[in-house]
């Protein structure tokens, strides 16, 4: 916090000895309870401070949340008359306002009462910091009436899709039910197969055509890179499992090893495969426009695993492993990273098998899908899958017919951009997700993230269309951020369900 002006106003107030409250949300539609609820603070101090998250780090409300930007929001609290003083708070959480203001009084809604109703355990992080600075929580007794369940009833959030779909889920499914699938998963163990690939992001502007040669000249500014591929995939499964043991290739470049020390989650247990020593992990970087953020070109470092002796360390990580997983996870980004025998190996283990595959622009002319005939869970992009059957008119439905039926598919899974998820299962039953992201910053491991987490739902039979809720969530926040910055957290996919679902 750095808000000099609020700063001066609290000494001022402590130094003529005046209690200090403050509130903290998001306040993102002001409701009659709130009102009240600013009023029974203000009776029980001098002066109230109501402070706001901002717009970047509000994660858990749902899609298209808030409805209100931080400007408008402020400059409404700013009119309400038991209101002395609105701060905007550039944090997920309320604890760097509580430790800037030291307030004398903290005031929670009816609604945090009970502290086993907050999944995040926020609020008690909030009432540990309000004890330690000798400040007081009070639980104001307004009615109470959830803003949520208001901009949910009047689908201001969603779309009428969108909001079809909610409601869909909602005939079958009360929050106490979800929270219960969630917390009962029961793959103990993943395991997760296939490329690495390092994804860099380098940062600058175009500053025009070079004076001598015939080439565009990029001036850079900054860079970060992030775990993609396999790694990406055992990130976002890893919060949902007990373990998840990774098995990849891998080169012997410090900076690769660091960056997986450092990102990848405690849980996971990564099974490398340094088969050479000259071996170069897979690196893809692309190069943006820093203000549109637009992508320009890319440039990739692509080894070829094509060997004996990669081939036999893999199916002994394999044969040493998959006994162990109960779910097995093939993500194959067509680096030639398995052979015939390695797939047919992970088949025969019966385990529930998922996989997915992507067409790169290193192996667009060969790719085909046929070795992933007898898996129980397949998840392509549609374009990819309408190049496997080489039909780019039909409707999508009947290639998907006929694709699960020829391959001996239990669940096919069909992501579509802009128009969501289609599902079709081995009784050829639709189902289908609508998108809750309308404005994607990078598409990069949306597929990823997708396949990951239904690979641990359909496992468990949880109902399909909640399934894919969870899963479309979660790749909606995948592409919010570049790269794989985002990674999946299941106490914050509660918490969004928790207000989606209201």
């Amino acid at each position: 916090m750095n808000d000099k002006i609020l700063k001066k106003k609290i000494e001022n107030l402590k130094k003529k000895k005046l209690k200090i409250g403050l509130c903290h949300g998001v306040f993102d539609l002001i409701n009659f309870g709130k009102i009240l609820h600013f009023e029974h603070a203000k009776k029980n101090c001098n002066f109230l401070i109501v402070s706001i998250t901002a717009d970047k780090y509000i994660k858990e409300k749902g899609p298209n949340r808030p409805i209100h930007k931080q400007n408008e929001r402020v400059q409404f609290l700013k009119k309400i008359k038991d209101i002395n003083y609105v701060v905007v708070v550039e944090n997920e959480t309320a604890l760097p306002i509580l430790n800037f203001v030291k307030p004398d009084f903290y005031f929670k809604g009816s609604d945090y009462k009970n502290l086993k109703d907050d999944v995040t355990k926020k609020i008690i992080d909030e009432i540990n910091t309000v004890k330690k600075n000798k400040g007081k929580v009070i639980f104001t007794n307004e009615k109470h009436m959830s803003s949520s369940k208001i901009i949910n009833e009047f689908g201001l959030s969603l779309d009428e899709k969108q909001n079809e779909f909610i409601q869909k889920i909602k005939k079958n499914n009360n929050m106490s039910k979800v929270i219960n699938f969630m917390n009962l998963l029961k793959p103990n163990t993943v395991s997760v197969i296939g490329d690495l690939i390092i994804d860099q992001y380098v940062f600058g502007n175009v500053t025009g055509k070079s004076s001598k040669e015939p080439h565009m000249v990029f001036k850079r500014f900054n860079e970060e890179s992030f775990l993609g591929g396999s790694a990406a995939i055992a990130n976002h499964v890893s919060d949902f499992v007990k373990k998840v043991i990774l098995i990849t290739d891998c080169g012997n470049d410090i900076y690769t090893n660091n960056l997986l020390e450092k990102n990848l989650r405690k849980n996971i247990l990564h099974r490398k495969i340094k088969y050479h020593k000259n071996y170069n992990t897979c690196v893809k970087t692309r190069y943006i426009d820093r203000v549109t953020r637009y992508k320009l070109f890319g440039s990739y470092i692509i080894d070829n695993l094509k060997s004996d002796k990669f081939y036999r360390l893999l199916n002994n990580k394999i044969n040493q492993t998959v006994r162990k997983s109960d779910v097995i996870i093939i993500s194959d980004f067509a680096n030639n990273f398995f052979d015939k025998k390695s797939l047919e190996k992970i088949k025969k283990t019966k385990k529930f098998i998922t996989g997915m595959s992507q067409i790169n622009s290193n192996n667009s002319s060969f790719h085909n899908l046929s070795r992933f005939k007898g898996i129980d869970l397949l998840c392509i992009n549609e374009g990819e899958l309408r190049n496997e059957v080489r039909d780019t008119n039909s409707d999508i439905k009947n290639i998907a017919k006929k694709f699960i039926l020829d391959f001996k598919l239990k669940y096919l899974v069909i992501t579509r951009g802009i128009d969501g998820v289609m599902l079709i299962d081995k009784n050829l039953f639709f189902y289908h997700c609508p998108s809750f992201n309308k404005k994607p910053i990078d598409k990069v491991g949306a597929g990823d993230s997708m396949l990951s987490i239904l690979s641990v739902m359909l496992k468990n039979n949880i109902d399909i269309n909640l399934s894919l809720l969870i899963a479309s969530l979660i790749a909606s926040s995948v592409v919010e951020n570049i790269g794989n910055r985002y990674v999946a957290n299941k106490i914050l996919i509660i918490k969004t369900l928790q207000h989606i679902l209201r």
